[in-house]
């Protein structure tokens, strides 16, 4: 069975030799050549033809992303796998859009470096653990941003006098008894309140006041 040919791109020398070492003697994978920018690269893939490209981001002459565009339209059968310091979610997101099977730091570790290379030659996508962790906790800050906009949002429908029953209603008040304090009928009181649970999108009086709580209307 051949070996899977890997490219190395990266403008520190120190790095690559340091990379090579790291896979020298790894059974199944052999670094067939190295460049220091991605159109030293794309003009050494004709002779190496890899397999797969460990591609740094920021370099000179051409850089990482430009350098994956072209790759994505020129050698698409290439799987490119980002090896970077950069983590920023922006930068990681548009090369995974643009057509990286992979993303890795460069603190990676040798074990996570290899089950990475297994991965993208699997024909599955890869992200370092901790990028993964990353993204993992952008996604539900997103999500929790989307929940907090949507109440915001509830939260404004509701009017004064709504505002007003709903905090007598906290205080354990009836609609007759609430009807009294306010000097309207409790057929209105009731109106508000249903427009209350309508509102805030809830079932019951429970409910209602738990919403309240934690929104801190009440």
């Amino acid at each position: 069975m051949n070996n899977t040919k890997i490219l190395v791109v990266d403008d520190h020398p120190i790095f690559i030799n340091g990379l090579i070492a790291l896979l020298k003697g790894v059974e199944g994978y052999e670094v067939v050549d190295t460049a220091n920018n991605g159109q030293a690269a794309l003009d050494k893939i004709p002779t190496a033809q890899p397999d797969i490209i460990l591609l740094d981001i920021n370099m000179p002459i051409l850089n990482g992303v430009d350098t994956m565009k072209i790759l994505k339209d020129k050698f698409p059968g290439i799987k490119v796998i980002m090896l970077t310091m950069y983590n920023e979610l922006r930068l990681i997101k548009e090369l995974l859009e643009i057509g990286a099977r992979g993303y890795i730091l460069k603190n990676i570790s040798r074990e996570d470096l290899l089950k990475a290379l297994d991965t993208v030659i699997s024909g599955k996508p890869y992200l370092d653990p901790n990028v993964q962790e990353k993204m993992i906790q952008a996604m539900a800050g997103s999500d929790e941003e989307k929940d907090d906009a949507e109440d915001a949002k509830l939260v404004e429908n509701i009017t004064t006098r709504e505002l007003e029953i709903l905090q007598l209603i906290a205080l354990g008040l009836t609609s007759q008894e609430i009807s009294n304090r306010l000097y309207i009928s409790k057929n209105t009181v009731e109106t508000h309140r249903k427009n209350l649970l309508s509102k805030l999108n809830v079932k019951n009086t429970a409910a209602l006041l738990k919403y309240a709580y934690k929104h801190n209307l009440v």
